[in-house]
């Protein structure tokens, strides 16, 4: 199946589509996945995503999200098996061109088929939770931005897009400062006037970890009425602890 999967002249694109669902539902099953790592699933999927986002970009062909969403799902999927930075070295996971690609990708799904975002959204999530290397190519190819212009778009999107977020702002100070100051902040105010819980709680989860490496955002925060939006949810059962605790770095910077 991998070697009839491989991206070129021959690929036959109805076979890819069937093969890609088979080895989905073979992954998913957990029979053996660390088998298929080794026998090079990453990096033939990992091309078929390159293949693909190439492929949006010269034809305006119906059917290529058919492909796209078997391949993000086992991509996605056999990541939480292993971390990126320990398979960097099948098909290059870490490289950059794979987190481009996924734009590309994102791109096309809105104007062609945006129920697929999610799924896009969840393999960025896997690629840079444990990539200091793909968070680093998030913020040198410019990308905040973009991701952040796809948070009106759902609940289920905003979600996903604040982890990713979390995830480049976990990695520390450095990365903090290519975070903020910039559009951050007003997006997350924004999604602070949400009523989603799992929106909000995100977002308070990006917060503090932006207060904790960019304490100059707190000041920030507070000009822009941070305070009144953190109360908004301060009754909210799930989320007073991180309101609460949110509140007393607030006042204390």
């Amino acid at each position: 199946m991998l070697r009839l999967m491989q991206p070129g002249p021959k690929l036959n694109p109805g076979v890819a589509v069937e093969f890609a669902w088979c080895l989905h539902y073979i992954i998913c099953s957990q029979v053996n996945n660390a088998l298929l790592i080794t026998h090079g699933a990453l990096s033939t999927l990992g091309l078929l995503l390159l293949d693909l986002a190439g492929a949006v970009q010269r034809t305006e062909e119906a059917g290529l999200e058919l492909l796209a969403c078997p391949v993000l799902r086992c991509l996605s999927n056999l990541l939480t098996e292993v971390a990126v930075e320990a398979v960097g070295g099948q098909m290059q996971l870490k490289d950059e061109r794979i987190v481009a690609a996924l734009f590309i990708l994102f791109q096309f799904f809105l104007q062609k088929q945006p129920s697929l975002l999610p799924e896009g959204l969840w393999l960025l999530n896997n690629l840079t939770a444990n990539s200091p290397t793909l968070c680093t190519s998030l913020l040198s190819l410019d990308l905040i931005e973009p991701l952040l212009q796809l948070l009106p778009l759902s609940n289920v999107v905003s979600v996903l897009v604040l982890t990713v977020l979390c995830n480049v702002a976990e990695k520390g100070p450095a990365y903090c400062r290519q975070l903020w100051p910039g559009p951050l902040l007003p997006c997350l105010l924004n999604t602070l006037a949400l009523s989603d819980t799992e929106v909000v709680g995100q977002s308070l989860e990006l917060l503090q970890l932006l207060f904790l490496y960019r304490p100059e955002a707190v000041q920030a925060f507070l000009q822009q009425s941070g305070l009144q939006a953190l109360e908004r949810h301060q009754e909210e059962v799930q989320l007073q602890d991180r309101v609460h605790a949110l509140q007393q770095i607030a006042l204390r910077g």
